[in-house]
């Protein structure tokens, strides 16, 4: 079983182990202190969902992360994104399960003729949200006529291996509901066949945010980083990483912000100041992008104080 994320989580707390025999990590603990790493912990979890843990000087111990989480009086919101990875008997999946298709009457916008009511309109409005007609082709931006999807923009995405993992349905007037995605996991990382994983990445929020941007970036669909995009980045060779959040989500932005800091990453906030990037623009983007500086666990807690 791959541990990675549980490992690098609970490195982020206890600081770093060092590796015993089977799937053992070594801490200093935190209960008593000793002066070498006393405190075990079985980073695979059994078929129970149980992680054992035990420091071998004081004899603190627990059956579960969960249980020395809440010892440690770790706060909710970090602890329970920790709990997340923590399969109970089984592996965990970062994968689809259901093979995605995209609607059977999706259009493709670029091939669309120029009498096409719909296609015309949806091109005006992406053409004001910074599209470009080489972006339709990129991003294999497409329309429904009719059906479940019918009146919608569909923006496709593909997997490391150029399968479809994933399309957003995203209307372009002012229906009540924006979005209608398909119904399978959101387990994915966005647009990942246009990531260079040995480069900075940016993580934004949407679809067109990452568009706008156009280099390296992943939006993550809302505020909450998928699983298998925090196991991508944490197994990566990327040592830079750019959080574009929107404001409303400075809370989780910050929390994701120590989480990569904590595992040996830089990391620069950007600020938006109330605007999304596809608000922004390419190049009033780039320069929030060349304005960020690296964060610190100083001006980290300044963030925080400030929440």
């Amino acid at each position: 079983m791959d541990y990675t994320f549980l490992l690098a989580s609970v490195e982020g707390i206890l600081g770093k182990s060092h590796k015993k025999a089977r799937d053992n990590h070594a801490f200093h603990c935190p209960f008593c202190n000793h002066r070498k790493p006393k405190l075990e912990i079985s980073m695979a979890t059994n078929s129970e969902g149980a992680n054992p843990w035990e420091c071998w000087v004081c004899q603190t111990r627990g059956k579960t992360i969960r249980s020395l989480l809440r010892q440690l009086k770790v706060p909710s919101d970090q602890a329970n994104e920790i709990l997340k990875y923590i399969p109970k008997g089984g592996e965990l999946s970062y994968e689809n399960s259901v093979v995605l298709e995209l609607p059977k009457e999706f259009q493709y916008l670029h091939k669309a003729s120029n009498e096409s009511v719909i296609a015309n309109k949806i091109k005006k409005y992406l053409y004001e949200r910074g599209f470009s007609d080489i972006d339709f082709i990129k991003y294999g931006v497409g329309y429904c006529n009719s059906g479940e999807y019918g009146g919608r923009i569909i923006i496709q995405s593909y997997s490391g291996s150029n399968t479809l993992n994933f399309f957003i349905g995203r209307s372009y007037d002012y229906a009540y509901i924006k979005y209608k995605n398909p119904p399978v996991s959101k387990d994915v990382i966005i647009f990942e066949n246009f990531i260079n994983w040995n480069q900075p990445i940016i993580l934004c929020e949407g679809v067109f945010d990452a568009i706008a941007i156009r280099r390296n970036a992943v939006p993550i669909l809302g505020k909450n980083i998928p699983k298998v995009l925090m196991k991508k980045i944490i197994t990566s060779p990327l040592t830079d990483i750019y959080i574009a959040l929107d404001n409303d989500a400075l809370s989780t932005a910050i929390k994701y912000c120590e989480t990569f800091i904590n595992l040996g990453k830089k990391v620069y906030l950007v600020d938006l100041q109330d605007k999304d990037p596809s608000e922004m623009g390419f190049r009033a983007f780039t320069e929030k992008i060349q304005q960020a500086q690296e964060l610190t666990f100083a001006n980290l807690m300044a963030y925080k104080l400030d929440l």
